[in-house]
């Protein structure tokens, strides 16, 4: 008999929305080949996770050894290791007899006059609103974000846009459009598995800092109307968004956002995403609590579970010996 993932948790369950919840969750983005260190660590882990075995390997230990049994995902459309996560979570859930739920990150695709937004142009216009909040210094914090400098030439691409672009406009806005057959297709590949919540992601920043929450009130009405969906909204810049929604008549379950110790990828400035998730009732589940390995695991749950008292943690392990590390500390230290 499968044992339900509930059962088969040996982490903490809280309750969110009257989901139970463990405290700590398998990320996937190692397992579709992104690790936040640069192309040749991703190159090695696309090429490690190319092999179906290793992926189901990985998984069958995080499931028997640590009880890890909810996980992200992606939509099988976002590409090969995709696809290929999807098919090893169901291999693994054969071999190990034990249900893994998912909470899958869904990309928003936003069209203006049919093509996609301009993912520069994107950041562009995140960063107009935000220099209104916190001044000229948001620049350089753009500029030097260890996550984000990783991508090929980011710094050069995102200050040459700066110079010779300008942020998305108003009546540009509001032509935008959500293209819902490709959500469509999206949550096709997703059926049969235990979903727990959908993360609609970052392209929430968008919708919420430009004024077009009424597309984003639609996408969540649509995903809770049409497939009984719990809905966590994905955000980057906290500090910002955040607020925003909380004010909004969207009804939503809590926040997926990056919280770490060293403040990557918390904008506009890690002070001030603090102080946003500490004045909210709805629950949040970080993300990037490692920083793309740049912060130890000992310090990044004591910081989030023992001085932050955050909700859920994702973290993603690229290696067995990874599996060992963190999720033995992160069992020690919320069993305590």
């Amino acid at each position: 008999m499968v044992k339900s993932y509930k059962e088969a948790s040996k982490f903490p369950l809280v309750e969110m929305s009257g989901v139970a919840v463990p405290r700590l969750i398998l990320g996937h983005l190692p397992f579709v080949g992104e690790t936040y260190q640069g192309p040749r660590k991703n190159r090695e882990c696309f090429e490690r996770f190319s092999d179906l075995e290793n992926t189901v390997r990985i998984l069958a230990k995080t499931v028997e050894e640590y009880g890890m049994t909810v996980m992200s995902a992606m939509p099988a459309i976002e590409g090969k290791l995709a696809s290929h996560l999807l098919e090893a979570i169901r291999e693994t859930m054969r071999r190990t007899e034990t249900e893994i739920a998912l909470i899958p990150c869904l990309r928003i695709p936003l069209k203006l006059d049919g093509a996609p937004i301009d993912d520069y142009r994107r950041w562009l216009t995140y960063y107009y609103v935000e220099r209104q909040l916190v001044g000229r210094k948001i620049l350089k914090k753009y500029l030097e974000d260890p996550i984000l400098r990783y991508r090929k030439e980011w710094a050069e691409k995102f200050s040459q846009v700066l110079t010779d672009a300008g942020p998305y406009q108003k009546e540009t806005l509001e032509k935008l459009k959500i293209d819902y057959n490709t959500l469509r297709q999206a949550l096709s590949s997703l059926q049969g598995f235990k979903i727990l919540f959908i993360e609609p992601g970052s392209e929430t920043d968008f919708l919420a800092m430009t004024g077009r929450l009424d597309l984003l009130y639609q996408l969540v009405d649509w995903l809770r109307n049409n497939f009984g969906y719990r809905i966590l909204l994905g955000t980057h810049h906290a500090g910002s968004t955040i607020p925003i929604l909380e004010t909004s008549r969207i009804e939503f379950d809590g926040y997926v956002t990056p919280v770490n110790e060293s403040g990557v990828m918390m904008f506009p400035t890690q002070m001030k995403v603090l102080e946003t998730i500490k004045s909210i009732k709805r629950p949040v589940m970080a993300i990037k609590p490692l920083a793309g390995g740049r912060i130890s695991p000992r310090r990044a749950f004591e910081f989030l579970f023992e001085g932050l008292g955050i909700d859920v943690c994702v973290i993603g392990v690229a290696s067995e010996g990874e599996v060992d590390e963190d999720m033995s500390l992160a069992l020690k230290i919320l069993s305590t």
